[in-house]
């Protein structure tokens, strides 16, 4: 039971590439959520939710690279 209570008073540190590969599972659940939502048919399910969670990362990665350019061309 104390290690339990341990993962919630000293949270594990995630750092560098891990924070990244931790939106991966987050994003895909999501996009699964909503698009078990929106689709009619339970087949289209699957590959409507991958499309989704590509179209998202992309996104993300997209806002993250302008932002980064911004900033080193502001710095």
């Amino acid at each position: 039971m104390t290690w339990l209570y341990d993962l919630f008073v000293l949270p594990i540190e995630i750092r560098g590439v891990g924070r990244l590969l931790m939106l991966a599972p987050l994003i895909l659940s999501v996009s699964l959520v909503y698009k078990t939502i929106r689709c009619p048919e339970l087949k289209q399910i699957p590959f409507a939710s991958i499309k989704l969670c590509i179209m998202i990362l992309s996104g993300m990665l997209a806002i993250g690279v302008s932002l980064l350019v911004t900033f080193r061309l502001l710095a």
